[in-house]
């Protein structure tokens, strides 16, 4: 079996790839090679895993290889770095969006059992930093060097993702700009991914620094729910909560080693820029862990305190599931950010360029979706038995070799050349 040509059959079939990548342009003015036949090579090394254009240019060198997957007219690493810079990063995010709503309506995104709440987690990722490279568009900070101040130059994402589901897709994601804050970038995000995504949301969950107003607020007004954790202790709405805590019925509940301390706080008004009354749901966890210490086997009883500010009623959604869905924002962190920096060589400036960067990232986003869908829909319980994601990214690369250069593409959309 070529799981080359059935993953791009897939690609072609179930989400429409076809009209998509038919529709990307650049800024070129006289291009030799088609805007496609760029992006598909840099869409593959993202699905075979490579770590640089260098990498992709060594392998774009061979003959009768990548012509089944991008065609005759092949793309030198420096035509690759110039096309990103100039591709709009709309245009990717169109494609991205219209790849979800069609795995969505597909139904090919599973959420837990039971479930009927769609939930997007919002939270902030650094990129690679650098003492030396830097653009226009760079976010600075001081650090101190034995007695020497140097400047390091980096940059900041702001991701909007599914999470509770499988698979985890990325919706969308914002740069943060020299001098301004993360909740400024996410308020920028927020309103692009409601405008995109409404009917596929229902509730945002974040952390901490976007308990504000103006981000409730433009939750609120477009009919969308909020789960955001509290953390600030002098806030008025933190210390209302904690003395009300007595005067509710204490909930516990028992889920496998966790033990929670749970108490739901209807109608608190101290959030005043609000203007409007939020539930607090306040949960003390105990969770009985087994680990290795000295080689030996320990149960070790870890703790911990999560408080959440919502505006969904208790009739609505249970104290417990408020705690599910905070909990699952975790999501961003293991199934989105860890894995896509680790094996996807996310934070790696590919190139440094902030056009570039917005685009590599989308394309690295659709690459993720695209990738995990059809392992998890297409592929049978047999095949994934001995077939990781990441073991499936070698097989494609081996796919090429048995290919040598005949196209996976059906003819309408084989790239130029």
């Amino acid at each position: 079996m070529i799981l080359l040509r059935r993953f791009s059959a897939y690609l072609h079939q179930r989400l429409g790839f076809r009209q998509l990548v038919a529709g990307l342009h650049d800024a070129r003015l006289l291009p030799q090679i088609p805007t496609r036949n760029v992006w598909l090579s840099v869409f593959g090394m993202y699905v075979l895993r490579l770590r640089s254009f260098n990498a992709l240019e060594q392998e774009l060198r061979i003959s009768r290889r990548w012509e089944a997957w991008v065609g005759s007219r092949k793309p030198s690493a420096d035509t690759i770095g110039r096309v990103v810079a100039k591709m709009s990063p709309d245009e990717l995010r169109q494609v991205l969006s219209a790849i979800h709503r069609s795995a969505w309506r597909r139904k090919a995104i599973h959420q837990r059992p039971g479930e009927s709440y769609r939930v997007v987690a919002m939270d902030g990722h650094e990129l690679g930093a650098s003492r030396a490279r830097c653009c226009p568009e760079c976010l600075v900070r001081e650090l101190t060097v034995g007695e020497k101040t140097v400047l390091e130059y980096y940059h900041r994402v702001v991701v909007a993702q599914w999470v509770g589901v499988t698979p985890p897709g990325i919706l969308d994601l914002e740069r943060i700009k020299p001098n301004e804050g993360e909740v400024v970038a996410a308020r920028r995000l927020l309103e692009r991914v409601l405008s995109q995504h409404a009917r596929l949301i229902d509730v945002i969950s974040a952390d901490a620094l976007y308990l504000e107003a103006p981000f409730f607020k433009l939750v609120l007004d477009a009919g969308k729910h909020l789960v955001v954790v509290m953390k600030q202790e002098r806030r008025d709405l933190y210390q209302d909560a904690e003395r009300l805590r007595s005067l509710v019925e204490l909930q516990i509940l028992i889920d496998g080693p966790r033990t929670t301390r749970l108490w739901d706080i209807p109608d608190l008004t101290s959030f005043t820029t609000l203007d409007r009354p939020v539930r607090v749901v306040w949960a003390e966890e105990e969770t009985l862990r087994r680990k290795i210490v000295g080689g030996k086997a320990q149960e070790i009883l870890e703790k911990g305190t999560w408080i959440w500010v919502t505006d969904l009623p208790a009739a609505t959604v249970p104290a417990a599931k408020i705690q599910l869905w905070g909990h699952d924002r975790w999501d961003l962190e293991n199934r989105g950010f860890n894995e896509l920096s680790s094996l996807w060589h996310m934070d790696h400036y590919f190139i440094h360029d902030a056009t570039a960067i917005e685009t590599l990232l989308l394309t690295l986003a659709i690459a993720f979706v695209t990738t995990y869908l059809f392992y998890e829909r297409n592929l049978k319980a047999p095949a994934r038995r001995h077939l990781t994601r990441l073991a499936m990214a070698a097989r494609l690369a081996d796919d090429l070799v048995l290919l040598r250069g005949a196209s996976v593409w059906p003819p309408a959309l084989e790239p130029s050349g």
